[in-house]
């Protein structure tokens, strides 16, 4: 019997052994499992980025990281000071990149490559670099989480962080390696260095007297919390210089608990160490990468010591003038009174001693938590406002936007801030402090609710909206968190929370800071429910929990984490959780559409330094270190050069095409590029590239791709950037078509093109190849044209009858579809599809030498094998002097050059034409410059400092003046020659003019008729022929005969399907 007692307590003793071990240390456990978690689901499609062999980054950034990365590999631990590879004429020092998250990368790879990492290890560290930061997120964020509410509340925000979707989980994933998801760690990792900091001080209670007496000893906890709270800052700020604004938080979180701490009768003295010296230990440490003189929020400069500095100063000087306060006896009442009459006062100075300084910050802070965003900003999608979701995705309300990328996880945390902020005020015994609470809650809530109420009321005062709601509910929430008594971490965590909360709806990629945030005030949330329901945090305490309890419980959880593991849909909007929306994670289809053409590029055009037999490969060294010019201009030696493109792909044309972008993803060269691209002319276009850079600093090519000759794809992002002579905005080149039926608009049926939009250079070389195009007579008849109130306009077409088409392609000629359309106002020659208004000339000095051979999307598709204009993802174009053309020819004729290209890559079924017009004079001479060359190709190439040309002609041109009738003899005759151009005379090595004669040539005979004196004959062109009648091919109402049929549209672009006209 008493072995048996005693085998039982051993039992009972080893299994409270076992609870109590579970309860100390079950969150290591858990915390591996969800890091474990968190990096599978961010790496495991890390293979897709293996393409052929080459690793392949996702995005646009990534690129550049990778060469700062191998740039820093090279030279260790040194980064890349100016980069005139980018940015051409000018080259670019960026700041935010060639940071610490570069030399992170970088080490990781000489680490693993054991000091001599291959290109392909390098490649491979910068894919996994996110993954690893993403995953190291969970750390900090479980810290946080615990200091706030306990191990439990932890564990709870690690586990949460690791299933939330959106911005958070995209930045991390494997091969989208951008500074983006390093921030998030090193911003939370400071964020929890302060919350450290705090602590200490709060429990040492530091003063002043004790540095006054040296007594070190009792500060030196307190000193050295707050010291790596400012290196962590620091480090934050090395790996992204633009992070002011997390400077900005801690310096606006110190004035409102130092002011709060006097005002509720505490020693702001306590709090002031944490800020003075943390603040002075990051400025002191920001002055080391120091770039520049001047102040920057883009790359490390003054600013960013400054604003380290203000905070320390504003930290001592809150804690003095509480002092001067208390000497003076003044009610402590007017202190808050006060600090934001200085506040006011300092803003004041600044604007009108520094207005430099002033606009900077200002016109930083709206851009970071403004909720707006500029024109130029809405070009860039990470850049535009959180709750745009909802105008993207038409069904889905402002609320199922935030769902897309938190589930219900944003609602409770922001339930969990405000029992934070609030409950103290309403439990209060203070009248004004419950009347603070309850007016917030219900002036915050309404504004949040009824989103009209703010601008109506905004309207009636005469005042910006997003100023009064900053006002309103910046106002409550400073007066919330100057009375609430509450601990100094938790008001630090709010402040944080607010403003990376506006930032994050100012600009959606600032969603993945909001994700630690969201994910800590949930945990404090399931905290709270614990703490309301009972339910115990010891071992011994759980076991005397009821059901109810439990139940409780799992309901909160199941609130949280249900939305975020299932798949389902909000407004037809899909919503995956982390594994499904990680499961299809590529490069994308960008980079492996111009991936073919940035290779050939790479091949097949000189080498930078060599343009023209140049000798100076040597002075641009493609790894080389170079120092920042004193002007930031760049001296380019000669025979290098510059490839025009959007914006968006220069930092594809760097690594890939290792070749000098003129525009970059920084938007450097953004409006000089989009006058270029959107110019209506090509002399427009040259004059735009002779206006930049010096006679030797020449952009030679041009890089166009299907989406930006696309309408609701890329076209539209140049003309916000647009400044040249003339105003234009999208309606200018497009407006859009609906159907309407019974009364309501039903689904937009395509966009109607402007005559200006295929005059643009851009369009003109990817859809015609610098061709002349004629229109054709295709009618476009809708039924009205309205205009919102907005000043929107666009067009309704109702079907009449079931024959009855938008689009009308049943004229025989182009003057039977002229006169229809003079005869109705709702309807307009071509403008849909590559089918212009009105004719098209030709460009002279553009010729296409290289594209991808990776089709379009959607690539429309002659009948048999031949290829519509070669519809290929990308396309490169060289800018030459072109081929001198003089010429004879019927006076006052129009003469025709044509010749057929075939694009080599994509074999002999891959062929234009290209066409250029010419009007000889009364005494029948003409000119032309011809930009493509029909011989020759061999003897020029790279070796020679020129293009390696894979667009080449499959005979001469041909030359002809039309058809010509001789009435007497039924004779039919037309005038015509063939001529071959050489390369050298297209490039400009041989600057011979090639002389071309048309000669008389008979193709046809009708019969004799009679000639009279009394009747005399004239050619179409309007020049007297005697006995004879011309017929000139450019008359505009013949149908140009070089294509037999037409294509089918590209659905994306609202392209009809037409039938060729008989």
């Amino acid at each position: 019997m008493s072995d048996d007692t005693e085998k039982s307590g051993l039992s009972l003793q080893s299994g409270d052994s076992f609870l109590d071990l579970v309860e100390e240390y079950y969150h290591v456990p858990v915390l591996a499992l969800v890091l474990g978690f968190m990096f599978w689901v961010r790496a495991r499609s890390w293979e897709n980025f293996m393409v052929n062999g080459q690793v392949v980054f996702s995005g646009n950034d990534p690129w550049y990281h990778y060469r700062q990365v191998v740039y820093t590999v090279n030279h260790w631990p040194k980064t890349m000071p100016f980069d005139p590879w980018t940015g051409f004429p000018t080259g670019v020092s960026v700041g935010q990149f060639g940071t610490l998250f570069d030399q992170l990368i970088a080490t990781a790879a000489l680490i693993i490559g054991l000091g001599n990492p291959s290109q392909q290890t390098i490649a491979l560290a910068v894919v996994f670099a996110p993954p690893v930061f993403g995953t190291l997120v969970a750390i900090p964020t479980y810290f946080i989480g615990k200091r706030i509410a306990g191990r439990f509340g932890g564990v709870t925000a690690a586990v949460l962080l690791a299933f939330l979707p959106g911005t958070f989980l995209q930045r991390s994933l494997a091969g989208f390696a951008d500074h983006n998801i390093a921030e998030p760690l090193f911003q939370a990792t400071a964020v929890l260095g302060i919350l450290v900091a705090l602590t200490v001080a709060t429990r040492d209670r530091p003063v002043w007297e004790q540095v006054a007496d040296r007594d070190f000893a009792a500060l030196r906890s307190v000193i050295g919390w707050s010291a790596l709270a400012g290196i962590a800052t620091a480090l934050y700020l090395w790996v992204w210089p633009p992070g002011v604004l997390l400077l900005g938080i801690f310096g606006a979180y110190m004035t409102v608990q130092l002011v709060a701490d006097y005002y509720q009768g505490r020693s702001p003295d306590h709090v002031a160490f944490v800020g003075t010296v943390s603040m002075a230990v990051t400025g002191v440490l920001l002055l080391l990468p120091l770039s520049q003189s001047g102040f920057s929020a883009t790359r490390f400069s003054l600013l960013q010591p400054f604003m380290a500095f203000a905070t320390a100063i504003g930290s001592v000087f809150l804690a003095w003038l509480a002092r001067q306060w208390d000497s003076r006896d003044v009610d402590r009442g007017f202190y808050p009174v006060a600090v934001i009459g200085l506040l006011a006062l300092g803003v004041v100075l600044v604007r009108f001693l520094a207005p430099g300084l002033y606009n900077l910050i200002a016109s930083n802070l709206l851009r970071f938590i403004g909720f707006s965003a500029g024109a130029e900003y809405r070009t860039i999608a990470e850049a535009q406002p959180f709750l745009s979701l909802a105008e993207r995705y038409r069904q889905v309300t402002r609320a199922g936007a935030i769902a897309l990328y938190y589930g219900l996880t944003f609602f409770t945390a922001a339930l969990a801030g405000a029992i934070m902020l609030w409950s103290p005020l309403l439990r209060s015994s203070s009248p004004r402090k419950v009347g603070v609470g309850a007016v917030s809650i219900v002036v915050i809530g309404v504004i949040a609710m009824f989103t009209g109420i703010l601008p109506a009321i905004a309207g009636f005062l005469g005042i910006d909206s997003t100023f009064l709601g900053l006002l309103l509910v910046g106002g409550l929430l400073f007066v919330s968190l100057l009375l609430a008594d509450i601990s100094a971490e938790k008001r630090m965590l709010l402040v944080w929370a607010v403003f990376i909360t506006a930032a994050a709806f100012t600009q959606i990629r600032f969603n993945y800071y909001l994700a630690v945030p969201v994910a800590v005030f949930n945990g404090y949330l399931v905290m709270r429910v614990f703490h309301f329901v009972d339910f115990g945090e010891t071992t011994d305490q759980v076991k005397d929990v009821e059901w109810s309890q439990v139940i409780a419980v799992v309901l909160v959880f199941l609130i949280i984490l249900v939305p975020l593991a299932g798949a389902f849909q909000i407004g037809g909007a899909p919503v995956s959780n982390v594994v499904q929306s990680s499961s299809g994670n590529n490069p994308g289809s960008g980079i492996q559409g111009w991936d073919p053409m940035l290779d050939w590029m790479q091949n097949n055009t000189p080498a930078e330094g060599t343009y023209g037999g140049a000798n100076n490969a040597d002075k641009m060294d493609y790894y080389g270190t170079y120092q920042k010019p004193a002007d930031g201009d760049f001296d380019y030696p000669k025979g290098a050069y510059g490839v025009m493109s959007w914006w968006d792909y220069g930092h594809w044309i760097t690594v890939e095409g290792e070749r000098i972008p003129v525009a970059n993803p920084f938007q450097q060269h953004a409006t000089f590029a989009a006058n270029y691209l959107l110019a209506p002319n090509e002399t427009a276009a040259n004059n735009v590239l002779q206006q930049h850079g010096g006679p030797q600093e020449q952009t030679r090519y041009v890089a166009v791709d299907w989406q930006m000759v696309t309408l609701g794809s890329k076209f539209g992002a140049p003309t916000v950037f647009y400044n040249a002579n003339e105003s234009i905005s999208r309606s200018d080149f497009y407006t859009p078509i609906y159907q309407q039926q019974n009364q309501s608009i039903t689904r937009q049926l395509g966009n109607l093109r402007s005559q200006r939009y295929y005059q643009s250079q851009m369009v003109r070389l990817y859809r015609y190849h610098g061709s002349a195009v004629q229109p054709q007579p295709i009618v476009v008849d809708w039924d009205q044209t309205r205009t919102t109130e907005t000043g929107f306009t666009y067009r309704v077409y109702q079907q009449d009858g079931q024959n009855d088409s938008l689009y009308k392609t049943n004229f025989r000629s182009m003057q039977e579809a002229r006169s229809f359309v003079q005869n109705d106002s709702t309807s307009q020659i071509g403008g849909v599809g590559r089918y212009p208004s009105e004719y098209v000339p030709a460009l002279n000095h553009y010729r296409l030498v290289g594209l991808s051979t990776q089709q379009a999307p959607t690539a429309q598709i002659f009948r048999g094998e031949r290829l519509s204009n070669l519809p290929m993802w990308a396309k490169t174009f060289e800018r030459v002097p072109g081929a001198k053309i003089h010429g004879t020819a019927p006076a006052n004729t129009t003469v025709t050059a044509s010749v057929t290209m075939q694009a080599l890559q994509l074999g002999p079924n891959a062929t234009f034409e290209y066409t250029q017009r010419a009007q000889t004079g009364p005494d029948g001479e003409f000119t032309m410059t011809l930009p493509y060359s029909t011989t020759g190709y061999e003897n020029w190439g790279t070796a020679k400092g020129y293009t390696n040309v894979s667009v080449r002609a499959t005979g001469p041109y041909q030359f002809s003046a039309g058809r010509s009738l001789n009435i007497s003899s039924g004779e039919i005759y037309t005038y015509t020659t063939n001529a071959s151009v050489t390369e050298a005379h297209v490039i400009g090595e041989n600057t011979s003019t090639i002389q071309v004669d048309l000669e008389k040539q008979t193709v046809g005979q009708i019969g004799t008729g009679q000639s009279g004196s009394d009747s005399g004959n004239t050619s179409s062109s309007g020049a007297l022929v005697t006995n004879e009648t011309t017929t000139d091919d450019t008359d505009s109402d013949s149908t140009d005969t070089s294509e037999t049929t037409t294509s089918s549209p590209a659905t994306y672009d609202y392209e009809p399907t037409l039938a060729r006209a008989d």
